[in-house]
């Protein structure tokens, strides 16, 4: 399957290389890994700064593609045990941003190969990890750079609050360079329901 050309017939013809931002929550579903042509034409898109692939049904980050100057990854929604996280820290060393919320993550030594990485922020609600009692102190203890966790500092303050979403609008306003954007609207995704039941891997 070309995923290049399920992207372009689905979100509309674009050139790859102006997007910054592609937004593909549940645009595709039962996609329990990416295949190396999937890899290559994600890669394509080489000037990324945002991707999310949350609901996909991913069971591994095998095939991911390596996008050097991306700075926010979402993952949520999916069936990820992040045994292979380490593979975040490899194939995205600017990433400022992770979500992972809503996966079957039981133990939070999966993210220990990130501490040193230049990640601030980790969302993992929902997650076997976040049930557990002080998971954030925990997390914290091996993530030196991580400041904030689930919308709450290393200090215990809450980050949601106006000056943390001052900070945050600053650096998204880094994170674009007026690029284009390419997300699936509800539109797109109710005719993949109906007609793409096709396995990207």
């Amino acid at each position: 399957m070309n995923l290049y050309k399920e992207l372009q017939d689905k979100l509309n013809e674009h050139n790859p290389i102006d997007v910054d931002e592609l937004i593909l929550d549940e645009l595709f579903e039962g996609v329990t890994q990416f295949t190396e042509q999937n890899k290559k034409d994600l890669e394509k898109y080489s000037n990324l700064v945002h991707l999310s692939l949350n609901g996909f049904g991913l069971e591994s980050l095998k095939n991911f593609p390596k996008l050097p100057s991306l700075q926010v990854l979402e993952i949520r929604q999916n069936l990820l045990t992040g045994n292979d996280f380490k593979l975040i820290a490899e194939l995205y060393p600017q990433l400022y941003k992770l979500k992972v919320g809503e996966n079957p993550i039981s133990s939070s030594d999966v993210f220990k190969p990130l501490a040193g990485s230049n990640i601030k922020k980790i969302e993992l609600v929902d997650t076997g990890v976040s049930e557990k009692k002080d998971y954030r102190d925990t997390l914290f203890s091996f993530l030196k750079n991580v400041e904030i966790i689930d919308n709450q500092t290393r200090e215990g303050d809450d980050a949601s609050s106006t000056v943390y979403e001052d900070y945050e609008d600053e650096e998204g306003d880094n994170e674009g360079s007026g690029d284009e954007e390419i997300e699936g609207d509800d539109d797109d995704n109710e005719d993949v329901e109906e007609d793409d039941d096709e396995d990207l891997s």
